[in-house]
């Protein structure tokens, strides 16, 4: 097959579009793997690799599925970068799948287009796409059910597509993308809405899709379980994070203009624009469909934050994902556009890998704190390991099987002190909030125990005066600095304390 001029995006890529989609993601994955090798662990990976070390049913703060597949990789590679390998390997995957639909609804160069834009965005091209956290899953199962369907509700001449395959496979992908996130809610939601809306009704009346709802409630199941027995308390969380402030428009704002730096502005902006032009054209089945799975999810979460007083840019995010096909279909029809394809591709792939390098490296290096940045300002502070932490501890006793317990005061860096000691020592946090880990502790196991209290210095300022009611006795705190490059860049404090009373003050996620 010859590419016609324009079409593809680079000139060197090969004339058929299902090898050029390939040699795309392949490149990517390159990319992502530089990536995950020259950036530590973040914040929320830090909690989940340490939440992941116990298996469960689920856990309080997201569906299992990401955690499981990380229990699985630190079996096999530790807590090194190489942790990450299946959520990369799995984006890959998620890419070739969105080629896939996108190919289908419109053609091959226009899945190639999809493929190119989706991967060169900054979110995508970071949190499901290189770090271990629910979106990667979510996005897979998300899109291998919605191909599974689109060849019944779109099939090729001479296809003969059997009704019961499409329905039970996209229910089992269903099931796994809940069993990853629970916002895979909206975009079957949507999935619904297309039904609805269109003459595809008629599967309504079919026992097929009803089927593939059983498979994908009993994939769910393990989260329904647990949150049983858990008093619903994971559901609750994650509902109680969008109660009503009243309306507040900073923080819809906020939330625009997060979105707006997460998909990258020169993602962001023909994203937009297209999905704003996609409401014109709604007639076309193909267009509907993606804009039904696209809406639910970025319309609610970006409304919420009108009368939740916050929300997180990266909710919406899964939203986004389906309006990539129809930003691949603008490039091909508009070749001649100004300005150029061709030239934004050329301008996205290379500032995605300026910014994946670049980012990467300053998280390996520390260079902005030795050029004098301020450590708080460093965005890749955050992604920096407190593996110094380990040795220190084990030279106060704390070893596998006998030695104080380690104690964080907050859940963020109890993940952290967890990562790097938590192999060698039982973690757990007292405080506030310790989210998950309060669902692995035994309120009496660990009564009358000897602790060592690891916390940031700001932390244990704040806490302390609260922390004098739980020890029968606290000793006099030790600073400990850590950094990248001999530079010292955070200051922890190391407490010991004797007669642990109890885990109180109890959180939000107490039984």
């Amino acid at each position: 097959m010859t590419a016609v001029p324009g079409d593809k995006p680079f000139t060197f890529l090969p004339d058929d579009p299902a090898r050029a989609a390939l040699a795309l993601i392949i490149a990517f994955t390159l990319l992502r793997l530089a990536f995950a090798a020259l950036l530590g662990f973040g914040v929320d990976e830090s909690y989940t690799l340490g939440q992941a070390r116990r298996l469960a049913l689920s856990y309080f703060d997201h569906p299992p599925l990401h955690l499981w597949l990380a229990h699985a990789s630190m079996a096999v590679f530790g807590t090194t970068w190489a942790v990450r390998l299946p959520l990369i390997l799995m984006f890959a995957g998620t890419s070739w799948l969105l080629f896939a639909l996108t190919r289908r609804l419109f053609g091959g160069w226009e899945g190639v287009w999809a493929v190119l834009a989706l991967n060169a965005s900054l979110f995508f091209l970071a949190s499901p796409g290189t770090w271990i956290v629910p979106d990667g899953p979510l996005l897979f199962f998300l899109t291998a059910g919605m191909v599974a369907l689109a060849q019944l509700f779109f099939p090729k001449e001479g296809e003969t597509p059997s009704a019961w395959t499409a329905w039970l496979l996209a229910g089992l992908c269903f099931g796994l993308a809940g069993l990853s996130k629970y916002s895979a809610v909206f975009v079957v939601a949507g999935l619904a809405i297309f039904l609805v809306a269109t003459p595809h009704r008629r599967w309504l009346a079919h026992p097929a899709p009803y089927a593939g709802a059983v498979v994908a409630a009993f994939a769910v199941s393990p989260v329904i379980v647990w949150n049983i027995a858990n008093d619903w308390a994971s559901l609750r969380f994650q509902a109680g994070r969008g109660g009503g402030r009243g309306l507040t428009l900073a923080a819809f704002a906020q939330m625009l203009a997060g979105q707006f730096v997460w998909l990258a502005p020169w993602i962001a902006v023909p994203l937009a624009t297209i999905a704003a032009q996609n409401l014109a054209r709604l007639r076309d089945e193909r267009r509907l469909f993606l804009m039904a799975l696209a809406a639910p999810t970025i319309l609610y979460f970006t409304l919420q934050s009108l009368w939740s007083g916050w929300a997180l840019p990266h909710w919406p995010m899964p939203g986004w994902f389906f309006v990539f096909p129809l930003l691949g279909a603008w490039m091909v029809a508009n070749p001649a556009a100004s300005p150029s394809p061709r030239a934004w591709a050329r301008w996205s792939a290379a500032l995605a890998v300026a910014l994946a390098l670049g980012i990467g490296a300053l998280g390996a290096t520390g260079l902005l704190t030795r050029l004098g940045v301020p450590s708080r300002a460093d965005p890749t502070l955050d992604a920096f390991d407190w593996t110094a932490l380990r040795p220190v501890l084990a030279a106060r006793g704390v070893v596998r099987g006998g030695g104080p317990v380690v104690v964080g005061l907050a859940w963020n860096e109890g993940g952290k002190v967890d990562l790097a000691v938590g192999d060698a020592a039982d973690v757990m946090v007292i405080g506030p909030d310790p989210r998950g880990f309060a669902f692995r502790q035994v309120r009496r196991a660990y009564q009358g125990a000897d602790v060592l209290i690891v916390a940031l210095a700001g932390t244990w300022a704040r806490q302390q005066a609260a922390l004098q009611g739980q020890f029968a006795v606290i000793g006099e705190p030790e600073r400990l600095s850590i950094g990248r490059g001999g530079r010292p860049e955070i200051d922890l404090v190391i407490v010991p304390a004797r007669g642990l009373k109890s885990l109180a003050p109890v959180s939000l996620a107490a039984r």
